[in-house]
């Protein structure tokens, strides 16, 4: 489902979004800090961050009007070689084009603003030789989002990713509409049909039911070579305590999963987590 779009301070389009969403990119915010200046050193000049689906660049917080950026700027405040955006909506293009050019002129020509399907377009993505990215998987909604393009994505490359994984939203929505023998967004989201499997086996639970199709995620992504572990979900929930997502880590270096394993020690609240 897409998101209400309103006008922002700056004149250009914004999102409109919970209050959840500060909480989102503050675990984002936390790991982009972690991962550029961890390795900035060892890979200089070879560091790049991917946004599959970027927005118009700044979210409109619904509950109480307050402005914050979204996730290409918030990338933007760090220190890589390349960035590469896509965003299909040419009103969210052209406002997240125009707010580049004024809030980080000097890095313009170091941006790839591609406006399109990542999915028919990830071929677009063209990184320096020998680099190391971090990735940004966070749709609207299931449909926009192929597991395939993920694969595309990883093939031969060293590729950190987060990805918002909706068991509260989309995937439960689904499920719903599978029971109901309506078509489901899940076979291209998950790239496989398996999950019906786990989905028979756990009838007597429904939430068991979401839990076995997340795990079966992870399985397809380790498949791809990610070590991505079942006890990292991120939970992002709504203002009374209702989970919306997860948010998923995945990369192919045990380094990856302790850098985000620090960025938990504390909560978007200030207080410190335990481990």
């Amino acid at each position: 489902m897409k998101e209400a779009t309103i006008i922002g301070g700056d004149g250009h389009i914004a999102r409109s979004s919970g209050l959840w969403v500060k909480e989102k990119f503050y675990y984002l915010q936390r790991y982009l800090d972690i991962f550029s200046v961890g390795m900035g050193k060892k890979w200089a000049g070879k560091l790049y961050y991917i946004d599959l689906f970027a927005g118009p660049g700044r979210c409109q917080i619904r509950e109480t009007q307050e402005e914050v950026d979204g996730s290409p700027l918030i990338a933007l405040k760090f220190a890589f070689a390349e960035y590469f955006f896509f965003e299909a909506d040419i009103a969210s293009y052209r406002a997240l084009k125009a707010r580049i050019e004024t809030r980080a002129p000097e890095k313009v020509k170091n941006v790839h603003i591609i406006n399109g399907d990542c999915n028919s377009s990830i071929n677009d993505v063209n990184p320096p030789d020998n680099s190391l990215g971090l990735a940004f998987i966070d749709p609207t909604g299931i449909s926009q989002s192929a597991f395939e393009t993920i694969r595309k994505l990883a093939e031969n490359r060293k590729i950190d990713l987060i990805i918002n994984f909706p068991e509260g939203m989309g995937i439960r929505m689904n499920l719903h509409q599978y029971q109901q023998g309506e078509k489901s967004a899940l076979d291209r989201y998950m790239g496989s049909s398996r999950w019906q499997d786990r989905y028979r086996n756990t009838l007597t639970s429904f939430d068991q039911a979401c839990r076995e199709i997340a795990n079966e995620y992870l399985e397809n992504l380790r498949a791809l070579g990610y070590l991505a572990l079942n006890d990292d979900w991120i939970p992002v929930k709504a203002n009374k305590n209702t989970l919306l997502y997860y948010l998923f880590f995945a990369s192919k270096n045990p380094r990856g999963n302790d850098f985000w394993r620090k960025i938990q020690l504390i909560n978007p609240h200030g207080q410190r987590n335990m481990f």
